[in-house]
């Protein structure tokens, strides 16, 4: 199942919302870590519909505009959602990560910190990598000048160093949310 099916599938599990309201959502809230293209979202919601993974809830008519149509999520579809979640498959980008982890609230707290502590330990050995890359980069600099290849090369490892720095700690702070939660 692509992820946008995910994502609609998300916006459904928290509320009922027609294809309007959806689009609003996914501006207001998931368009800073996941993009759908608008031409997309109709056609997707016809087939989960046709899936059994959203049904229609309620055509709702004003007088002077056409009928909007509400769809919500069924049982069927929260259990897809639930199983994407756990699902330990690597996602294909950042963005599928990302939209898991915005339906991390459907799933245990221990099911979520074990995945995280897993993610975690992928940024660890990046961050090894990287560190070991820019030792013996920063060695030959001091042989080339700062317009060589080698300085562009030194600042997008450095880049990747702060990237899997705040991702190991954005996944500690995370970690240490949900186990407040077992309390």
């Amino acid at each position: 199942m692509s992820s946008i099916k995910h994502a609609l599938l998300s916006l459904l599990a928290r509320e009922p919302l027609s294809g309007y309201d959806m689009k609003q959502h996914m501006n207001g809230r998931v368009s800073f870590f996941y993009k759908i293209n608008n031409n997309q979202l109709y056609p997707t919601l016809a087939k989960l519909e046709a899936e059994g993974l959203v049904r229609l809830e309620a055509h709702e008519r004003e007088s002077y505009r056409p009928a909007r149509k509400v769809y919500s999520i069924t049982d069927q579809g929260l259990d897809v959602l639930k199983a994407w979640v756990m699902d330990a498959e690597e996602p294909r980008s950042v963005d599928d990560f990302m939209l898991k982890q915005y339906n991390s609230w459907l799933v245990e707290p221990e099911a979520m910190i074990g995945i995280l502590r897993e993610k975690r330990k992928e940024h660890e050995e990046r961050l090894e990598i990287y560190r070991g890359k820019i030792t013996g980069f920063r060695e030959q600099q001091a042989v080339y000048p700062g317009s060589h290849p080698l300085f562009s090369s030194i600042a997008v490892i450095e880049m990747g160093i702060r990237n899997e720095v705040s991702s190991i700690e954005w996944c500690d702070k995370v970690i240490e949310a949900l186990g407040r939660d077992k309390i």
